[in-house]
């Protein structure tokens, strides 16, 4: 009788803890961004050819924030990091903060590839 009593109790808490914890949803967000399509080089934009088509993202708000907590940590040494600047990049995604400027991240690819390419210069 214990051990029924037992397995029983062990049921409900289960249940219980289910259906307290958040479910989690699959849903495509919104986002607030800008892009721009080129050929050549982010140091020398030319304009895309049939040959030679890129295209840089450059993400900001709520989606940055996002991508830069779940990058971590903070790069040390890198390029234009200082006191308050702080850089997370993995791969060619970079995602920056700043208090006075919020959140951003950029990231490409090369259209004509698929391949990912970095965003932005430094």
């Amino acid at each position: 009788m214990k051990r029924l009593l037992v397995v029983f109790l062990l049921l409900v808490l289960a249940t219980a803890m289910a259906q307290s914890a958040p479910k989690w949803l699959f849903s495509y967000q919104s986002f607030k961004g800008r892009y721009a399509i080129y050929g050549g080089s982010l140091s020398d934009p030319q304009p895309p050819t049939r040959k030679d088509k890129r295209i840089a993202f450059w993400i900001d708000g709520k989606a940055a924030k996002q991508l830069f907590d779940a990058m971590g940590p903070d790069l040390r040494n890198a390029c234009g990091v200082d006191g308050e600047y702080r850089l997370r990049q993995r791969a060619e995604v970079s995602c920056s903060y700043h208090p006075r400027d919020g959140h951003h991240c950029d990231f490409g690819f090369d259209l004509l590839t698929g391949r990912s390419i970095g965003g932005s210069i430094c």
